[in-house]
């Protein structure tokens, strides 16, 4: 075939059949295009590969679709055989373009592989890359082209979502009330947003990039976490521009690069009034816990008052009660829930008669009947208070015995408070170490054998084994004033 040129195509008018008509192989070959012969083997071909691929004429017109294209975009094979054209499955937007593409391939000019948005015949759309290529008849001739499709919507959708991604994490940047940076290992921000650049009074971002981190914004150079110290939140104080100092809580993070640190990242909060807040609350608290000590001392003294015979009994109590405890290592918090209620676990004895009291002699089994109320009288007067601890609870159960034989409800073992276990056993050993009306001192051996002999019986038996230890090992005396432990 002889070579001829090529007239100019205006891809306004242009349709297949003007461009591929001032073609000639050779034209093409030289152009490096991929050439097909035996379209029906490419066919078989292609529906083995299972791909989305169009065939079709000069005009335009579809004249074959393999059976995954047909699946795709819900078009029949029956549509085809009644001249279905590939226009018709490109949204309106996209139309324009396939045809300045398409007589740029006739031109002979290479194309990056083009992108449409194709249409399903219920009218959604799909991402696709298109592959064209040329059907040649056994003359060599081009009679149309083949199209190969490669749905790319998710890659698509991918791309749409990261740059969404991008813009909301842009805004939130932009927008957010806590400061937000990144800087170098060294010292330098490497940017910042807005509320920071606020935060730190300074008047304008590039301002703020200039300075040097460690000297110019921490109060303390030697403050700034190095990376083996970031990937926690901690709290700092920084020198804002005009020399005032604020607290911070930094969450900091390293970015690393091939696991070594490249740079810090980070949100900046200014918690300046939330700690002069809990400072004050904290002056507030020692006050109120002062006051309340100083009532339960009160209280604890009402009953010495009426029963002199028995002063100090409470505070020694709780001088072994917290003993006992610490022993067992039990928390702080609760350590202090059995000084509290050990301090006033007899204050219902108020209600009862002085002269039953104080009565040197034993009492009448009538009488004994009234002493045994005053676990829940002292369980009345205190369980109104709310002493952040169940106070009144401890009290009530003082006197209760594991094996059922206590008062005043004959709880057993599991139904009784620990700290009431360990006031039963601090009461006990107290109680009989100390004087009473009715007889002498029994002193703490006896009262430690009475505590051993009802182990596991009446009294809890890790709690006695605490106090024998207390006792035993630690040295342990009854203090006369215990003002130092209210």
């Amino acid at each position: 075939m002889n070579r001829k040129s090529v007239k100019p195509v205006n891809s306004k008018k242009a349709n297949f059949k003007e461009a591929i008509n001032h073609r000639t192989i050779k034209n093409l070959k030289k152009k490096e295009f991929t050439f097909n012969s035996g379209h029906e083997k490419n066919r078989e071909l292609t529906e083995k590969l299972n791909r989305l691929v169009i065939e079709v004429d000069l005009d335009g017109k579809i004249i074959y679709a393999s059976k995954k294209m047909l699946g795709k975009t819900g078009y029949t094979q029956d549509e085809i055989n009644k001249g279905l054209k590939i226009d018709k499955i490109i949204v309106p937007q996209g139309k324009h373009k396939f045809k300045i593409d398409f007589n740029k391939l006739i031109r002979g000019e290479k194309l990056t592989w083009p992108v449409y948005e194709v249409r399903k015949k219920n009218g959604s759309t799909f991402a696709s890359v298109v592959n064209p290529d040329y059907i040649l008849n056994n003359e060599g001739e081009i009679t149309g082209l083949r199209l190969i499709f490669t749905d790319i919507s998710g890659v698509k959708k991918t791309e749409e979502e990261l740059i969404e991604s991008q813009e909301r994490y842009r805004l939130l940047f932009e927008n957010s009330l806590d400061g937000i940076y990144r800087t170098t290992l060294e010292g330098k921000y490497i940017d910042v947003n807005p509320a920071l650049i606020k935060m730190l009074g300074y008047d304008s971002k590039e301002e703020l990039l200039k300075i040097d981190i460690p000297t110019q914004l921490y109060l303390r150079q030697n403050d700034r976490p190095s990376p083996d110290k970031r990937d926690r939140i901690f709290e700092t104080q920084l020198k804002r521009k005009d020399g005032s100092v604020i607290t911070v809580e930094i969450n900091s993070r390293v970015v690393r690069k091939d696991g070594k640190p490249v740079c810090y990242e980070g949100i900046v909060r200014d918690i300046t009034r939330r700690k002069e807040t809990e400072e004050k609350l904290k002056e507030s608290y020692e006050k109120l816990k002062k006051t309340l000590n100083e009532i339960i001392y009160t209280l604890a003294s009402i009953v010495e008052v009426r029963d002199p015979y028995t002063a100090g009994h409470q505070k020694r109590v709780a001088q072994m009660a917290v003993a006992i405890a610490s022993e067992m290592g039990l928390n702080d918090d609760v350590v202090e829930s059995i000084r509290v209620a050990a301090l006033i676990h007899d204050i219902g004895k108020i209600n009862l008669p002085a002269s039953i009291l104080t009565r040197p002699g034993r009492l009448s089994e009538i009488e004994y009947d009234m002493v045994k109320t005053h676990p829940r009288l002292s369980y009345d007067m205190l369980k109104r208070i709310d002493f952040s601890w169940p106070i009144a609870d401890i009290v009530l159960q003082h006197h209760e015995r594991i094996n059922g034989s206590g008062y005043p409800q004959g709880l057993k073992d599991k139904d009784i408070r620990l700290e009431a276990k360990i006031l039963a056993v601090a009461d006990v050993v107290e109680a009989m170490a100390s004087h009473r009306p009715y007889r002498p001192a029994l002193g703490i051996n006896k009262a430690l054998e009475e505590i051993n002999k009802g182990k596991g019986k009446l009294y809890d038996g890790e709690v006695v084994k605490a106090c024998n230890r207390v006792v035993k090992n630690k040295k342990f005396k009854f203090d006369v004033d215990l003002r130092p432990y209210l």
